[in-house]
């Protein structure tokens, strides 16, 4: 019998490296982001999508996969302490260096990045500024370059109704609607701009203007209030309290309609059980507050790019649940996984606008549904291994799955917007990409390559850490006169060395490298090493 499977290993590298591709893209294109590049992307949002449509709910099934094969080789004793010491440990260690420093560096590119002149006179509250600019024909509807926001966009986000007036008396359109449908009032009350908010209304924004996908502005306030304040930011916006959000919506609430459909359901039944699904996660009884500080256990961004290894523990937690209770799978009628994974995903992307793949959960506690969703590909990856074992053959129609899933991920896009639709799209998209690739990879990797071997032992690590990096070269190049395409190509090329490097010389001899992937010697010592992603650890 097979003893390992390099495929596999490949495989889960591939999906650890493509994250650290998928944060080098977001500065090219209107994502929230802490550093904005001069050069936009047309294609990388597609890259964007093609890929968190599918990387970690494939992640998450080869992750169920392995925890069978460490528990049937080894025990649930031995399987325990292994992911302690492989997950919780680093998980803890990072939390307290990893995620500050790049709070830190999120605090520096919003400071070093500067806005446009007209949008910088419009975030400062300057109305005479503003009003001598606007009075140019035309710079009423005049977008910035990077956003492709109008005065009144920008001024709105910002809340100063002096500014909102000022720009709304040089022709700005009260009810304007962005490329998601989404007007003025839509904006104040996301962010909780009341003030703006009320003159906005006195002006005679339409409050049952719906966007792209039906939601009236009041519908936008059952977003959560952490996710806007940490927003703020990262779309070029000033610093944001939590309790000033919470507090302008309290204050809107008065001047947007009331009832029980005033907050937009054209979706039908599943549209408002979202909704309430949206309001209930986002409650303020789960909110710890002690004085001035305040957390909330499902909204406030904890784990930042690490929430992964969080969901690692509650899946590793709950398989030794069934395990102890003689509950694991057996392999029979896992099938039903793939449909169950529709149910979460019903309730996933309650936005501004419609999106695509799973949301996305950084509090101390994961959102059921989030964490419903990636147990099935879990389950099913434990599933895999007690029905076939090592030398399972899953994916071995890669030929046909992978063109059904480029076709499924074009009608996903297409259709985002219609949430019954999305609902049972996106999970086939995230089914047919993983189980294709899984096929293809067993093609491509049947046998051990030292190269791909030493990827896969290094991705752990340089998936780890290369938020920082990644920032700081985004940061250098932003205004190179370069297309974004090179950009990101030089990002990548900056810092993948970088990470290879440090974790060869800096990492692998040490007790870190020994955490994260155990005691064993480096791939120059000889061929038979045994590495740990393949082994399952």
């Amino acid at each position: 019998m097979t003893q390992r499977r390099t495929d596999l290993d490949a495989l889960r590298s591939f999906a650890m490296l493509l994250g650290i591709a998928l944060h080098a893209s977001l500065s090219f294109f209107a994502f929230p982001w802490p550093v904005h590049d001069t050069r936009r992307s047309d294609l990388l949002p597609l890259f964007l999508v093609a890929v968190h449509g599918f990387r970690m709910p494939l992640f998450f099934l080869l992750s169920g996969y392995f925890t069978m094969l460490v528990y049937r080789r080894r025990g649930l004793g031995s399987l325990l302490r292994q992911r302690f010491t492989r997950i919780v440990l680093p998980l803890a260690v990072a939390v307290a260096t990893i995620v500050p420093l790049d709070t830190a560096l999120k605090g520096l590119a919003h400071r070093a990045i500067r806005p446009e002149p007209a949008v910088a006179e419009i975030l400062s509250g300057d109305e005479a500024a503003v009003r001598r600019r606007l009075a140019t024909p035309g710079a009423a509807e005049r977008k910035d370059a990077f956003y492709g926001r109008t005065p009144l966009s920008w001024a709105t986000l910002h809340g100063d109704p002096a500014v909102v007036a000022a720009v709304l008396d040089a022709g700005g359109d009260v009810n304007e609607r962005d490329g998601n449908g989404n007007t003025p009032l839509h904006a104040v009350a996301y962010f909780g701009r009341d003030a703006a908010g009320r003159l906005l209304v006195e002006r005679a924004a339409d409050p049952l203007a719906r966007n792209v996908v039906g939601r009236l502005p009041a519908a936008v306030m059952a977003l959560p209030a952490d996710v806007a304040a940490e927003f703020a930011p990262l779309v070029g916006l000033d610093t944001l309290a939590v309790d000033d959000v919470l507090q302008g919506r309290g204050r809107l609430r008065e001047v947007l309609p009331t009832g029980p459909y005033a907050e937009g359901t054209e979706g039908g039944l599943l549209d408002r059980l979202t909704l309430a699904w949206s309001r209930m996660l986002s409650s303020e009884r789960l909110r710890v507050r002690v004085g001035s500080w305040s957390l909330h256990l499902l909204q406030t961004n904890v784990f930042d790019h690490l929430w992964f290894l969080w969901f690692l523990c509650w899946l590793v937690a709950m398989f030794a649940v069934l395990a102890v209770t003689g509950l694991l799978p057996t392999g029979r009628g896992r099938w039903w996984l793939v449909a169950a994974s529709c149910l979460p995903q019903a309730v996933m992307g309650m936005s501004l606008a419609g999106g695509y793949g799973p949301d996305t959960s950084l509090g101390l506690l994961p959102k059921p549904h989030v964490l419903g969703f990636y147990a099935c590909f879990f389950l099913f990856g434990v599933a895999t291994f007690a029905a076939e074992g090592i030398d399972t053959r899953l994916g071995s129609r890669w030929k046909l799955l992978l063109p059904a899933a480029a076709a499924l991920l074009a009608a996903g896009i297409a259709t985002m917007n219609d949430r019954l639709l999305a609902t049972v799209l996106q999970p086939a998209y995230a089914w047919t990409m993983s189980l294709g690739l899984i096929g293809l990879f067993c093609r491509l990797f049947p046998h051990p390559r030292p190269a791909v071997s030493w990827l896969a032992d290094a991705s752990y690590w340089m998936y780890l850490v290369h938020v920082p990096l990644v920032m700081v070269a985004q940061l250098l190049v932003r205004q190179w006169p370069l297309p974004a395409g090179v950009k990101f190509l030089l990002i990548l090329g900056m810092v993948t060395p970088l990470l290879l490097a440090s974790y060869r010389w800096c990492v692998r001899p040490t007790v870190i490298g020994s955490l994260l992937n155990g005691p064993r010697a480096l791939p120059a010592d000889g061929p038979g090493r045994q590495w740990p992603w393949a082994s399952g650890s």
